[in-house]
């Protein structure tokens, strides 16, 4: 969880406000809202580094010609359980929310659906595509490939994305469980956000230019991938099963490939791929039991020895205090963002909301 100063807004009214100034800067409205959608719930959920404050960014590529504001997705079926959605190179949260639709449509008669995403841009968290999956009762996994800028383990050079892969679950009587995790050491955001917010990085997370591991955000050059120095092949090895996923099965070119998310030219478009499989749990056990074991699972793993003034938690258990709070007070904006999400609504004549508070 990041903690740095912050006004509050409340969720509805934050997600209107993106909306509006996304469609004033030339997107179509269901891109805009989709977009909207994915970042207002990735920051309610406690994913920050892939929530609001992404917003000024997605407005940059839209005004440079990165993002198309009036794609038109094109899916076909493949196959009685596949299917290629064609995003037109528009904002990548669209296209992947479809993905799951047609997926969902497809795993109702196959049990089970994957849908490869082509010519697509950034579309947040990952996790907030297999989330809607779970809400609606299938599990979902979910990946993204991204340009490089994870070092190979015992490598120098970027050649990895962050790469992140997402699952999540449905359990009855409560929230989703949901994995969302980049196969770097941290998503290239939280750098982002760390130079924002004045923060240093964790360590042994990041190089510099010479590649010496450092925890200064803005030295940082490069990521190391999960694991670290020692252990880094574990993440590496996730992150080349990702990108086969996402170029080999989409048709686009791998991360080492892309061109750079935070430019300097961002009028290229992404051309990313996207990758989801959803299941439907009622296939594979009675639903019944699919509901009596999750529950079980989740006891058992909840209830095992932990350290000292810890606790053994299940995946998405450490963001839950967080999401409850952000139900109740609104949606945190980082100052930087919020004054350039001002910035932005002074630009296109977009009405600012009044905070509810800091």
């Amino acid at each position: 969880m990041e903690t740095f100063d912050d006004v509050r807004v409340d969720r509805t009214t934050l997600e209107d406000f993106i909306t509006a100034l996304l469609a004033k800067g030339g997107a179509a409205e269901d891109g805009a809202r989709a977009t909207a959608r994915a970042v207002v719930d990735a920051s309610a959920r406690g994913f920050d580094t892939h929530g609001v404050r992404l917003v000024p960014h997605y407005a940059a590529t839209l005004a440079a010609g990165r993002i198309n504001p009036n794609p038109v997705l094109r899916f076909t079926r493949q196959a009685a359980a596949a299917g290629h959605l064609d995003a037109d190179n528009g904002f990548g949260h669209l296209p992947s929310y479809r993905a799951i639709d047609e997926a969902i449509a497809m795993a109702d008669e196959a049990g089970i659906a994957a849908v490869a995403v082509a010519r697509s841009s950034h579309h947040g968290a990952t996790g907030c595509y297999t989330m809607a999956a779970a809400k609606r009762g299938y599990a979902a996994i979910g990946m993204t490939h991204a340009d490089a800028i994870v070092v190979p383990h015992d490598g120098v050079k970027p050649f990895h994305g962050t790469n992140p892969i997402s699952f999540a679950m449905p359990v009855e009587g409560e929230e989703p469980m949901l994995l969302d995790m980049a196969t770097s050491s941290i998503p290239l955001n939280r750098v982002f956000l760390r130079r924002a917010t004045g923060q240093p990085l964790p360590p042994e997370v990041a190089v510099d230019e010479a590649g010496a591991v450092t925890t200064d955000p803005h030295a940082a050059t490069a990521l190391l991938p999960l694991g670290g120095t020692v252990y880094g092949y574990k993440g590496a090895g996730l992150a080349a099963v990702v990108d086969v996923l996402c170029s080999v099965f989409t048709g686009m070119r791998h991360g080492a490939a892309l061109p750079a998310f935070a430019g300097p030219d961002l009028s290229q478009p992404a051309n990313l791929g996207h990758f989801f499989i959803v299941l439907r749990p009622d296939v594979f056990r009675p639903l019944a039991e699919i509901n009596g074991r999750m529950a079980a699972f989740l006891a058992d793993l909840r209830g095992q020895p932990a350290k000292p003034g810890t606790r053994v938690m299940a995946p998405g258990d450490p963001e839950r205090p967080l999401q409850e709070d952000r139900r109740h007070h609104g949606i945190p904006v980082d100052l930087t963002t919020w004054a350039s999400l001002r910035d932005l609504a002074t630009r296109h004549g977009c009405a600012i909301p009044e905070p509810m508070g800091r």
